[in-house]
């Protein structure tokens, strides 16, 4: 399998689901790629949605787990604050974004790391922060 030489980005939660629908599989060898390159990061937000979906207690573990073994990118008190600013800036004009996705752009914002996603969520934000968006298997 080649290596894909993007760097450390940071992977939102609808590449992971997307990447495991069929049709998709362009995504998921490039998820794939990624993960043998060690240039996959999560943080909490994208865990926990990750961990939500889970229909059982034994694969809740499993996934658990695996999630734990990649890098994980920290959340502070400040990550929290700025979401706030983000989601209110977006809010005066009139664009409502949901909180896990304000809290993983600016974590990918305060780490310097790009986001790769397929939810236009992260295009709105975008319009307000300099996030770098990779929009690899994006509709």
């Amino acid at each position: 399998m080649p290596v894909v030489d993007l760097g450390l980005r940071l992977i939102d939660t609808s590449v992971w689901i997307r990447s495991d629908r069929k049709g998709h599989e362009v995504l998921r060898d490039r998820l794939k790629e990624s993960l043998v390159a060690s240039f996959v990061s999560i943080c909490w937000p994208i865990r926990a949605e990750l961990l939500i979906g889970v229909k059982t207690p034994e694969r809740w573990t499993s996934l658990d787990e695996q999630l734990a073994a990649l890098e994980q990118v920290s959340i502070t008190e400040i990550t929290w604050s700025r979401a706030a600013r983000l989601g209110n800036e977006l809010a005066r004009k009139g664009q409502s974004v949901p909180l896990p996705d304000l809290l993983i752009a600016t974590t990918a914002l305060q780490h310097s790391l790009p986001l790769w996603t397929v939810d236009s969520d992260f295009k709105r934000i975008a319009t307000v922060a300099p996030l770098y968006l990779d929009l690899f298997g994006a509709d």
